[in-house]
């Protein structure tokens, strides 16, 4: 067993040493990525789920709507700056679609609102209910 001795270091030792070094430094990163982005998944769930609960129950849609887009918007913002490829561009889609939405049915004027009621984008917007708007911006943060 002349091969196996206290104090031989071959090439082997140090390529396995050297392996062993970089895979648990590349593991500890991913995990750590991975750690902060179910945090800030969870801060984007405590911010949308109030409004969500409450559109689910029925309420004043209109009220939750305008009380709460403003702070849902800038919870998505923040929350996409930890998405990345394909998961971000359909994010920024989903939150495209929520605020074009939001537009639609609650950035209009008084006039348009008495007198424009045959908006095909209007009527088409009415048909789609916000749970759904807010449902898929969530698909994204279940981490």
């Amino acid at each position: 067993m002349d091969f196996i001795q206290i104090g031989n270091f071959t090439a082997g030792s140090l390529l396995g040493l050297l392996l062993g070094a970089f895979l648990g430094h590349a593991l500890a990163i991913r995990r750590s990525k991975k750690q902060t982005t179910h945090v800030a998944a969870i801060e984007f769930k405590k911010i949308i789920f109030p409004a969500l609960d409450k559109l689910e129950q029925n309420e004043n849609q209109f009220e939750i709507i305008q009380n709460s887009f403003k702070e849902h918007y800038e919870a998505a913002l923040n929350f996409s700056s930890y998405l990345s490829g394909k998961e971000l561009s359909g994010f920024k889609e989903a939150l495209a679609n929520y605020k074009n939405w939001q537009n639609t049915m609650y950035g209009r004027s008084t006039s348009e609102v008495f007198y424009n009621t045959n908006d095909p984008e209007y009527l088409n917007a009415q048909k789609i209910k916000p749970t759904v708007l807010i449902k898929e911006l969530l698909k994204y943060a279940n981490t």
